[in-house]
């Protein structure tokens, strides 16, 4: 019986936009599913815990709103129909993270809460801040500021000055006290990142060069409390790649940094057979090399080289924290041309990962399971079972080289790689027939897996063919699948009604298993249509006349952030775009289209849309240190969660709280019924 959460919520008409069956859906009979509902209200004790709404929930205990507020953010991510769409600001330079949208406009530094629904954003002056902070900057009336990271009212930025000695700063700010953590030159930017929660900060850069010819990431962590960095730096000669997002990506998770790479070497071997995922971690409060931990090629079993060739153009990896179990799990796209086809396929893949210590104890939990594998060591197919958990005690087996003549020829300076391979689980595994409709990868500007919906979710620039005139239509595009009911034998077999397995053959499996929707798009005429929005009027919010081109974007599970602009005809700036799923986000002075209310401002004519546009980094902004300065200022406090702090009073004169920009700007719609 699958929980009423196991699945986007479309059975209820209060939490979607249309009618379904609650018993067509679920597939059981009604004494059931309410029961499930009822199991399910409570979500702080429910396996969906560690979902934003759950964490909302738990601190305002507010869980019948909090299990509304998910259903129908699922339901409208799985059919691309959002809430919101608005213009929320104009900018040089974004990041946005967490929740929080971090803006560059001008010398100035803007953030908002994006779904605390906030009237307010925190601004931070970078002249004021250059002049107090970096005295030696005084001279250098130009210089690059980025934003690197934020979390847990701290922001970390990236300063590099414009001098005769071009220098490099790494500075993090709390914006809840106003205060400075620290400022540190660095050695190296390449490649470089910052992760930090409330307690510590590490950063990393792919610079180190090793006695092999190739550069290795090297990370160094600071501790907030001790206001100190620690004495030792963290070496990562093992971890291959540097492409952040694409072969390598990093984490901080329940008091571990987490590093991950989905490369087995630094060279290309001519004669391999196997792709591991290689993670590490080591202890926030203690990055050392004895406390170091590796997973084992075993347990990080990635794929076999038979399986085809990839289009690494279209990688996408990452980490996220799994909504039902809280654990760490590796998301990985990948378009492929499996087994000799002549199409390629998109893929995502999710995998768990397994530490040497965490191995042991599962298995010592899961020691009555079976450990079978199949029979051949590449058809990709599951054991007969639809629970992941009793895969767990599986037990990969490792040869030397398989019984092939091409094993034959290698030598001692080869770096092959084979082992048995294990069978691929159809619960984490997800292909998508993305069709003719599929733009080119120029045309895909975004591109998102949803864990929880089981949803790819594109962002694209579709500009129709038959109007030479139109240069630009964002569109969105969603793949989804949804769990069928539990299989049961078919007449005339004598079992008929008993419970079965699904498949032991993986296309089959999936499609025993799971009903893959149709791809929709929005805008559609049939969204339009049911929310009484004109083509012209969502057209000018999605694609700005004056800001067209050079699209960038951010997806999350609650919404889409994308740029747009940065011709001569917008003056270098861009336009910031939300498109959001939440039906809890209502910015201020919000309207709805079935109200006939026009905006009372166009595009660009709020009043902060002056400056300059030096894509990620803000090349030519002024930044010189402002003598006259505005005296004292009051601090606002962010929370890259669902409750925000109290704001405390500070004397800052970097730091200020204004009206947020998109009410200025008032292109702000609301699109749900």
């Amino acid at each position: 019986m699958p929980s009423i959460l196991d699945v986007p919520a479309k059975g209820f008409s209060i939490f979607s936009k249309k009618r379904v069956s609650v018993k067509q859906f679920f597939r059981c009979d009604i004494r059931e599913m309410t029961d499930t509902i009822f199991a399910d209200v409570r979500l702080g004790k429910s396996k969906y815990r560690y979902s934003k709404e759950a964490t909302h929930a738990a601190a305002l205990g507010d869980h019948a709103s909090a299990l509304r507020r998910l259903a129908k953010r699922r339901e409208a991510f799985a059919t691309a129909e959002p809430f919101t769409v608005a213009i929320i600001g104009f900018a040089d330079a974004y990041l946005y993270c967490n929740g929080l949208l971090s803006y560059i406009l001008e010398d100035t530094v803007r953030i908002l809460d994006v779904h605390n629904t906030s009237n307010t954003e925190v601004v931070i002056k970078l002249s004021e801040l250059l002049r107090h902070e970096l005295p030696e900057t005084e001279h250098s009336n130009r210089g690059r500021f980025k934003v690197l990271y934020h979390a847990d009212n701290i922001i970390a930025c990236l300063y590099i000055s414009n001098g005769i000695d071009e220098t490099a700063y790494l500075a993090a700010f709390d914006l809840k006290l106003g205060t400075v953590k620290f400022v540190k030159e660095l050695d190296s930017t390449e490649k470089i990142f910052v992760r930090h929660n409330a307690y510590f900060l590490y950063v990393g850069t792919h610079s180190e060069l090793g006695t092999d010819g190739y550069k290795k990431w090297v990370i160094r962590g600071y501790e907030f409390e001790s206001c100190s960095w620690f004495d030792y730096k963290i070496y990562l000669p093992d971890l291959v790649g540097s492409e952040i997002g694409q072969t390598v990506c990093f984490e901080i998770h329940e008091g571990f940094f987490y590093a991950l790479s989905n490369q087995t070497s630094f060279e290309v071997e001519e004669i391999d057979w196997t792709s591991f995922y290689h993670c590490a971690r080591f202890p926030l409060d203690s990055p050392c090399l004895a406390l170091l931990e590796i997973t084992e090629d075993e347990n990080m079993w990635r794929r076999q080289h038979q399986e085809g060739p990839i289009d690494d153009r279209w990688t996408s990896l990452s980490m996220h924290v799994d909504e039902c179990t809280g654990e760490l799990m590796i998301i990985e796209c990948r378009k492929e041309w499996r087994h000799g086809s002549s199409k390629s396929q998109r893929t995502c893949y999710t995998t768990p990962i397994k530490f040497l210590k965490e191995e042991e104890e599962d298995c010592a939990e899961c020691s009555n399971l079976s450990s079978q594998s199949t029979s051949d060591p590449f058809s990709q197919s599951p054991i007969s079972s639809q629970d992941p958990s009793a895969y767990r005690g599986m037990e990969t087996k490792r040869l030397d080289f398989p019984d092939e003549r091409l094993a034959l020829l290698i030598d001692k300076d080869d770096n092959s790689h084979y082992i048995y391979p294990p069978a691929r689980l159809p619960q984490r595994t997800h292909p998508i027939d993305d069709g003719p409709s599929m733009p080119t990868l120029a045309r895909s500007c975004v591109r998102y897996y949803d864990t929880a919906t089981s949803t790819f979710l594109d962002l694209i620039d579709d500009p129709p063919q038959t109007s030479p005139y139109i240069k630009q239509r964002i569109t969105l595009r969603a793949g989804t699948r949804n769990p069928k009911g539990v299989l049961r034998h078919e007449a005339p077999i004598p079992e008929h009604g008993i419970l079965r397995h699904a498949s032991d053959y993986l296309p089959t499996a999936l499609e025993e298993l799971y009903d893959h929707r149709p791809i929709t798009s929005w805008p559609n005429e049939d969204s339009q249509a049911r929310q009484g929005i004109s083509t012209e009027e969502l057209n000018n919010i999605l694609n700005p006349p004056t800001f067209l081109g050079n699209i960038e974007g951010t997806a999350d599970e609650r919404s889409v952030i994308y740029i747009t602009g940065g011709g001569s005809k917008s003056r270098g700036l861009k336009a910031i775009v939300l498109i959001s799923f939440d039906p809890a986000l209502k910015l201020v002075g919000l309207k709805t289209w079935s109200n006939g209310v026009q905006s009372s401002k166009g595009v660009g004519e709020g009043p902060h849309i002056d400056g300059r546009a030096t894509g990620s980094y803000v090349e030519d902004a002024e930044t010189s240190p402002d003598h006259k300065g505005k005296g004292k200022q009051k601090a606002w406090a962010v929370s890259a969660g669902e409750v925000l702090q109290q704001p405390e009073q500070v004397t800052c004169s970097w730091l200020a709280t204004e009206k947020a920009m998109y009410q200025d700007v008032n292109m702000a719609y609301w699109l749900g019924t």
